[in-house]
């Protein structure tokens, strides 16, 4: 005969089911930045032209 009994969620199963959530939206948020953002920043600062370092300076002690 089959026992009556109530099948609840229990604490640590709602635990582990958050943390999951919690980890996959971190996830996402690095994949999203690794896949759309470098690759601009990056384009960004190669299209940059840097200019040279003066070689002399005013605070030059001879």
């Amino acid at each position: 005969m089959m026992k009556n009994h109530k099948n609840y969620f229990s604490f640590f199963g709602i635990l582990c089911a958050t943390v999951n959530k919690q980890l996959h939206s971190n996830e996402s948020k690095i994949l999203a930045l690794l896949k759309i953002d470098i690759p601009k920043i990056i384009k960004l600062l190669l299209s940059k032209q840097l200019k040279p370092i003066k070689l002399y300076s005013t605070n030059n002690y001879n």
